[in-house]
């Protein structure tokens, strides 16, 4: 994208601690989710560096000059921006209230300069794990389903998350959904960076390199930010796996075909009695948005046992959390 000439002079200055890496062949990110801290992304994964110069005033600056430089606002009522820096990097904004106040979040992303070819690909190891496309169950899945069946439930659940599995956990409220998702989120490798969504500040996550954003609840609060909005902005951010604290309205579809389509590994939860009431409700949330409601309901249900793959059915029974319920059909998945 190219802007037009304009002076750069007061974005360049901003950006200055963060050149150093920007011009590193190999880094392919560059992240801020606090100030003084840089994550940046190499080939070999990331490392965290010290930047002082990045404080809470200077990264609103650098913000507001990002932003200025595309003829854009970034304000607490408008807190949510995609830009360029002049030199080529896309640049996604997020302020408070969106994001904790105290904070800003930056993500540099990188052009691709190189074209490599064919003998390149194989020879920096890009084939190296390929294998021929099937509908059968894999070994994986396998294992996941003899460890269900021989009720190793936290086996279970540690292999599911480590494999990027899809994870919805429906109950009634007060069923202790928010406390298991809690759970499941402890067992995601903590090299990953994730994005969490939510209403009101819940999840716990232990992980170094997360974002947290708030959604306005009705319309409520300073900036009227809607769940849609933060995940088409989580998208922007270099996301391992994206956390949405429940899945409701029309929101959810574009949450399954987005997110979970491409950020597998997902956490999140629904308002359902049972597994199977679990896939109804999520037709019904499907139908009610404005890229589902032509869709047939048919459609919807193979969609979607393409797209969860694993349901927990959480009750309270006598005062107590329980589990009553898994749902996980690989094969049943594949001849969706």
């Amino acid at each position: 994208m190219n802007a037009p000439f304009r002076n750069t002079a007061v974005l360049d200055h901003a950006v200055r601690p963060l050149r150093r890496y920007l011009d590193e062949d190999d880094v392919t990110e560059v992240v801020i989710n606090e100030p003084a801290i840089v994550g940046v992304e190499r080939r070999g994964g990331w490392t965290w560096e010290r930047e002082d110069d990045l404080t809470l005033d200077a990264l609103n600056e650098l913000a507001r000059a990002a932003a200025a430089f595309t003829s854009q606002d970034v304000t607490r009522e408008s807190p949510i921006c995609s830009t360029v820096f002049p030199t080529g990097e896309r640049v996604q904004l997020v302020l408070p209230p969106v994001v904790p106040d105290g904070t800003v979040s930056i993500t540099v992303r990188k052009p691709s300069t190189k074209t490599l070819t064919m003998a390149d690909f194989e020879a920096n190891g890009l084939f190296a794990q390929t294998k021929v496309a099937s509908k059968r169950v894999s070994n994986v899945e396998e294992r996941l389903l003899g460890l269900l069946h021989a009720e190793r439930h936290v086996e279970f659940f540690e292999l599911a998350v480590r494999s990027r599995l899809n994870i919805l956990i429906s109950g009634a409220t007060g069923s202790g959904k928010t406390t298991f998702s809690k759970g499941l989120i402890q067992l995601i490798p903590e090299t990953e960076r994730l994005l969490t969504i939510e209403d009101t500040r819940e999840l716990v996550v232990p992980h170094k390199n997360v974002v947290h954003m708030i959604y306005s609840k009705d319309g409520a609060g300073t900036a009227k930010v809607t769940a849609k909005e933060l995940l088409e902005s989580a998208l922007r951010m270099r996301p391992d796996r994206i956390l949405l604290q429940e899945l409701r309205d029309g929101t959810a579809f574009f949450y399954l075909r987005n997110v979970n389509s491409g950020h597998p590994g997902s956490i999140t939860t629904i308002h359902a009695d049972s597994a199977e009431l679990a896939f109804e409700q999520l037709t019904l949330l499907v139908k009610e948005s404005e890229g589902g409601a032509d869709l047939a309901r048919d459609d919807i249900r193979s969609l979607l046992k393409i797209l969860v793959d694993v349901v927990v059915q959480m009750k309270k029974v006598e005062g107590e959390f329980r589990a009553t319920e898994i749902y996980y059909d690989p094969a049943g998945r594949h001849a969706a």
